[in-house]
């Protein structure tokens, strides 16, 4: 499948996009590039880089860790810490 890929001034990946697949591979007056891929795996945004028409995923990267976990709400919170008193009285006793 062909992909255009924006880099930065160090072939870093700043974004990318599917591709028409009849453009030819390579570098486009438009500012990015087209290159071919088997699939997107490896295609993360600020932490891949271009290098000869390939996406080298930076070493150790693991995009599910990357992910923000969210916050407890404030009912979750207020929950959490019932249960902790209720505990501690049932530990008391």
């Amino acid at each position: 499948m062909k992909i255009k890929v924006w880099t930065d001034s160090n072939n870093r990946l700043l974004n990318w996009a599917n591709a028409d697949e009849n453009r030819p591979v390579g570098p486009t007056d438009e500012g990015f590039e087209v290159i071919e891929v088997a699939d997107a795996i490896g295609l993360y945004e600020n932490h891949a880089s271009i290098v000869d028409g390939k996406v080298v995923p930076d070493a150790g990267y693991d995009p599910d860790t990357d992910r923000p976990t969210p916050e407890p709400s404030p009912e979750q919170q207020t929950l959490a810490v019932l249960a902790l008193e209720v505990a501690q009285m049932k530990a008391v006793k």
